[in-house]
């Protein structure tokens, strides 16, 4: 069997040329479509990247293990909007939130409402459940799927222009959609496969440290499954793309939380966050606080910065850093 730190490697290269692939098509197909970068970054990017927290998550489920499933995801999520702060670094042109569209406060706010409810589920104090599935995770549905109409809907009202698009991975040739779609497919495959082999050594890695189950689920296997997510953000911001970059944090955070309701229809036992532990709520209120932070910078738009990078993204990261450490205490069993 082949070494995991090995396999880890390999399948994380695999990932970074795939995410590549992956962003600059999506960009094709925004542009030659008109439905817009915000809408393809918070709808069209999420639905290949997040293929890793799906296929894990459900196989969490499978082997009833509801804490590792509801981990898997917060922790993702959490991970996720630390990326914002990367972002910031990266480009250095003064905080991030002072140069996107204020349209993100939209998805933003959809992100945590979602989050919301499945931190209402997690308590456990409403129970009541349609069928087996839990009334949070229905509502969690309903929510994402109207939300996905107004995303959409804002986004035509409210074109973010991009750059050309056309050229930017085959020189010299014109893509069509259909090419464009077909190579955003084929990236997604390479994704979802690289992102299995991912899991197992990490799972496998875990297992040798020694590291708590509540830490591998929150922060080290959502960290890895979250790597298409860094990838292709980190992309769009070299491709000139922020408002894509940012759209496709809070829009895969947004799909995230679609997953656990789908994984509640597969755990045939009752609602999935009814019987995953408390200890999950903490990163759920983390990702509510810092998608807060990020919302009151898109809104006070302030010019100043701190090590290069906004005060709002700055926080966000001493925020995960401190979550990170309070799962590790919780989870470290």
């Amino acid at each position: 069997m082949i070494n995991p730190w090995l396999q880890f490697l390999i399948c994380a290269v695999i990932i970074v040329l795939a995410g590549s692939r992956l962003t600059g098509n999506a960009a094709i197909v925004a542009k030659k479509t008109g439905i817009g970068t915000a809408w393809a970054g918070v709808l069209l990017l999420p639905l290949a990247t997040s293929l890793p927290e799906l296929v894990t998550t459900l196989s969490a489920v499978a082997i009833n293990a509801p804490d590792l499933a509801t981990g898997n995801i917060l922790g993702s999520c959490l991970f996720n909007i630390a990326i914002l702060f990367v972002i910031d670094l990266v480009e250095g042109k003064g905080p991030l939130s002072s140069r996107i569209s204020q349209a993100h406060i939209i998805t933003v706010s959809l992100s945590i409402m979602t989050i919301s409810l499945a931190s209402i589920g997690l308590l456990g104090v409403t129970y009541f459940p349609i069928g087996w599935i839990g009334l949070e995770t229905l509502l969690i549905a309903g929510v994402y799927l109207l939300g996905s109409r107004l995303i959409y809907v804002n986004e035509k009202k409210a074109f973010v222009e991009i750059k050309a698009a056309d050229n930017i991975y085959i020189q010299g040739k014109d893509l069509t959609v259909g090419r464009a779609l077909t190579n955003f497919l084929i990236a997604a495959i390479f994704i979802l496969v690289s992102g299995l082999l991912l899991v197992n050594a990490t799972d496998r890695i875990a297992i040798e440290t020694g590291l708590g189950y509540t830490f591998v689920g929150s922060i080290f296997l959502a960290i890895s499954t979250s790597l298409p997510e860094l990838v292709t953000t980190m992309s769009a911001v070299r491709l000139g793309f922020s408002d894509m970059a940012v759209a496709n944090i809070f829009g895969a955070n947004f799909m995230n939380l679609f997953i656990i309701f789908i994984a509640d229809l597969f755990y045939s036992k009752g609602p999935l966050l009814s019987a995953a532990s408390e200890g999950n709520i903490l990163s759920a209120l983390m990702v509510v606080m810092l998608s807060s932070i990020f919302v009151f910078g898109l809104l006070f738009r302030s010019d100043r910065t701190v090590i290069r990078v906004g005060f709002d993204t700055l926080l966000i990261f001493l925020g995960y850093l401190t979550a990170a450490l309070m799962l590790f205490k919780v989870g470290g069993n």
